[in-house]
């Protein structure tokens, strides 16, 4: 493909790969926190924490750089704090309270309009962010989370996540690992919402509502939480996925349905269970000829 064949399929294709992106990101945040065991979809809610809080910043003057530093340090600060209160809960009830998180954030976003605009949101918000360097941010943060899953924070989080008697007998505090993995997680929602509401020039509270809590489980179902990778892959997927679908309109909810039950069913792993199987198997393969 030439240089402007190149060029021209980039700005068709634009706002669908800013789109991925932003996915990317928040289907990392759920991924982070499921590998560790931890279910949470408190991510979302951090997202719509992250998106406000760099609008409010940018149309106030500051640059976009200062301001979605700051969007990050005040979800980190809330995380740690959400974890400290979340942190004897386990499975089915930790993931009621995160979902419950997220409406809660939802429902201040939708009356505190001196300062989020209410229904309406915020609009007129200045493009703050280039595709290219969500690109690059998308990159570093997949190569530290390739870093921390290979190791020993990543070790520790799969033992965790694994058999947690284990892990505390091998003197892992596992409730500071815990802490760790809600931290980044709901670090990496803010991140996401961030780079949304400086991408796209607004944020309403729909943008943060139960619709993004079922898509953001959905990537990571489909992609598979067993690493970075499969997070990626599912965010890829169910971005494009709708636009190569347009044409079952109203069926579209089905279609979608189907897709998760068949995920959860046959693939309880995600693309990324089904690709590391299938090398697994090759590798026995060429074992057994050698």
């Amino acid at each position: 493909m030439t240089t402007a064949g190149i060029s021209s399929w980039f700005t068709s294709n634009e706002t669908l790969i800013q789109n991925i992106l932003i996915a990317a990101l928040l289907a990392f945040s759920v991924q982070v926190a499921l590998r560790a065991g931890i279910f949470s979809l408190a991510g979302v809610g951090f997202y719509a924490i992250g998106s406000y809080a760099a609008a409010i910043l940018v149309k106030h003057g500051m640059v976009a750089v200062l301001a979605i530093a700051i969007a990050l340090a005040i979800a980190g600060a809330l995380s740690y704090a959400l974890a400290w209160l979340l942190v004897r809960l386990r499975d089915l009830y930790l993931a009621m309270a995160t979902v419950a998180f997220d409406l809660m954030v939802g429902v201040v976003a939708l009356n505190w309009t001196g300062l989020t605009g209410g229904s309406l949101g915020l609009f007129a918000i200045p493009v703050a962010v280039t595709t290219l360097a969500m690109a690059l941010t998308v990159a570093v943060v997949a190569v530290l989370l390739y870093l921390m899953e290979h190791g020993t924070i990543g070790r520790a989080l799969e033992t965790i996540r694994e058999d947690e008697e284990l892990a505390q007998s091998f003197a892992v505090d596992t409730r500071r690992y815990r802490r760790f993995a809600f931290v980044v997680s709901g670090m990496l929602g803010a991140l996401a919402g961030a780079f949304h509401s400086l991408l796209f020039n607004s944020i309403t509270p729909n943008d943060a509502g139960f619709d993004l809590i079922v898509l953001a489980l959905t990537m990571v179902i489909i992609g598979g939480f067993g690493s970075w990778v499969g997070a990626l892959a599912g965010a890829i997927l169910i971005t494009w996925l709708p636009l190569k679908l347009a044409s079952v309109g109203t069926w579209w909810d089905a279609v979608y349905g189907g897709v998760m039950i068949f995920a959860a069913t046959y693939i309880p792993g995600g693309l990324y269970g089904v690709a590391r199987d299938l090398g697994r198997a090759g590798q026995r393969w060429r074992g057994q000829r050698a």
